[in-house]
């Protein structure tokens, strides 16, 4: 009677875990399931990671997953039903330029870099549409301005780049290529992005950015941290 017990109460534990990661519309970390489960219920971080274990055996036969990203905890659709998801989100998945996508993916490998460094790289101005859309999307973020004539704006990336595109931290960004060539910075890292935008509301397709212009970068955050 009492392992009946412990069986219910874990059962119990793992659904409440389930349909909280599911109304989620953004990955949670297991302090927040916890502090949302603990107002009603005790109980433990420990039960939370062992619930969540048991979900994903659960899930071993079926075409969803619990994936923790660099926010936290989050359920997806597997890799497997990729191709039928993009029959469903193919009109409402926001399409961005290779511009765009270049500009990310410098700001990813080489972090912290200004405008500057970014041209340098590609040759080109950067459009201020390309930065403010990185902005927008909260991928990019200013860390601080480099201690040089002019104190140009610093670049990195932010946790919600890294839930986007299915990552817990930089070092699971693909490998460069090891080669004396010049670097094709416009990775596949779209290839991600799938998962995400089941739940996402922004389905803007982006395809204007004018690598030519040249203004400066557009963005209604202040932020200024202290640079070590």
């Amino acid at each position: 009677m009492k392992q009946s017990k412990i069986d219910m109460e874990s059962d119990k534990l793992k659904n409440l875990i389930e349909a909280v990661l599911l109304a989620s519309d953004e990955p949670l970390s297991i302090n927040k399931i916890h502090k949302v489960l603990n107002s009603k219920t005790k109980v433990s971080k420990s039960d939370i990671l062992s619930s969540v274990d048991d979900l994903n055996q659960e899930y071993e036969d079926k075409n969803i997953e619990i994936m923790q990203v660099a926010s936290g905890l989050r359920v997806q659709a597997k890799d497997e039903v990729r191709d039928y998801l993009k029959l469903m989100f193919s009109e409402r998945t926001p399409r961005y330029s290779r511009a765009l996508m270049e500009t990310l993916s410098i700001i990813a490998y080489r972090q912290p870099v200004t405008r500057g460094d970014i041209e340098a790289i590609r040759g080109v101005s950067v459009s201020s549409s390309i930065m403010r859309t990185l902005n927008d999307r909260n991928w990019v973020r200013i860390i601080g301005y480099r201690d040089v004539p002019g104190k140009p704006a610093m670049f990195s990336t932010t946790p919600e780049f890294l839930d986007y595109f299915g990552l817990k931290k930089l070092e699971e960004l693909p490998e460069l290529p090891a080669t004396k060539e010049p670097i094709n910075y416009n990775l596949d890292l779209e290839s991600n992005s799938l998962k995400k935008s089941e739940k996402s509301e922004d389905y803007d397709e982006i395809d204007n950015d004018n690598d030519n212009d040249s203004e400066n970068l557009i963005t209604d955050k202040k932020i200024t941290p202290t640079i070590n």
